[in-house]
């Protein structure tokens, strides 16, 4: 199993009773909305839900927390940090992403359960993507993980109830330097970019 930290009760109350009662709208059962939040090292913040003065006090009290996961985690990839994301993401009762691996640009990745109380978490896979450990559920709940060719996890609504998180990650655009140190090649993924790119024409 990939390596992985899981904190609860990761926002002050403050923070987390603000984004868990924004208002996101409908979503179709199997449907899927993303709310885009970034804030970069100059200091631009990009809003689309949370207000910026809300995007810039998290990043100054959360920030270090994640770094400090990131340098535990995949201390080579401390240094190519540019900007984090505070992303809203809804997802329908019915909604399923399948077993995957973040894209090269994250970091960290990180997720904490917002909304609601009783829904399913995320699952974790080992390398052969059979053996799994699902992790609970829980309101304001953290998970974190630094990407590599085998961190394979997926999630899925329960089925009841529409499923709201927090999408907190640490980014990159160098993404050739993070193939490097996860052993990937950098001209097999762009070949593969575009590939992906001409097939969705």
């Amino acid at each position: 199993m990939f390596k992985y930290k899981v904190f609860d009760n990761f926002l002050i109350n403050e923070d987390f009773q603000e984004v868990s009662k924004l208002n996101l709208g409908e979503i179709s059962d199997n449907g899927k909305r993303v709310f885009h939040n970034r804030i970069y090292k100059n200091g631009k913040i990009e809003s689309s839900c949370i207000s910026k003065e809300t995007i810039k006090r998290m990043h100054d009290k959360y920030f270090s927390k994640a770094l400090n996961v990131l340098e535990e985690l995949s201390p080579k990839k401390v240094n190519l940090y540019e900007y984090s994301e505070f992303h809203i993401v809804i997802a329908g009762k019915d909604y399923i992403y399948p077993i995957h691996v973040d894209a090269h640009s994250k970091l960290l990745s990180g997720v904490i359960y917002l909304n609601p109380k009783k829904n399913t978490g995320t699952r974790l896979y080992e390398e052969n993507k059979k053996n799994f450990i699902d992790l609970e559920w829980k309101s304001n709940r953290a998970l974190f993980f630094s990407r590599s060719k085998n961190s394979f996890h997926s999630y899925k609504s329960n089925g009841i109830s529409k499923r709201i998180t927090l999408i907190y990650n640490l980014m990159t655009t160098n993404v050739k330097e993070v193939c490097k140190i996860d052993g990937n090649s950098y001209a097999i993924l762009k070949i593969s970019e575009y590939f992906k790119k001409f097939l969705r024409r």
